[in-house]
C-alpha cells in the first residue's frame, strides 16, 4: 500500500518508509511508527530554534516539546 501526498518533497526524492498493509501486526506496528517518526523529522527539517519553542493558540504545545514527546515513547 502506498500512501504519499508529495508536500514538501518532489516525487521520488520521499525518505519516508513504504508502510505495508499486511503482514504480521507487530512487524506492520514498527513499520508504521518509523513512516511516522520521519515524517515529523521531514517537516522539522529547517526549522530555527525560536520557532521550535514557540506555541499556537489555544494549545500550549510546541514543536520542541511534540518531538520531546515523541521521543519520550
Amino acid at each position: 500500500m502506498t500512501r504519499r501526498a508529495e508536500m514538501w518533497v518532489p516525487a521520488g526524492a520521499d525518505p519516508r518508509p513504504d508502510v505495508r498493509g499486511t503482514g504480521a501486526e507487530r512487524d506492520m506496528l514498527v513499520e508504521f511508527l518509523r513512516a511516522q517518526r520521519a515524517t515529523l523529522a521531514l517537516k522539522c527539517a529547517g526549522v530555527d530554534a525560536d520557532l521550535a519553542r514557540r506555541s499556537v493558540e489555544p494549545s500550549t504545545l510546541s514543536l520542541l516539546g511534540l518531538v520531546r514527546q515523541v521521543a519520550d515513547q
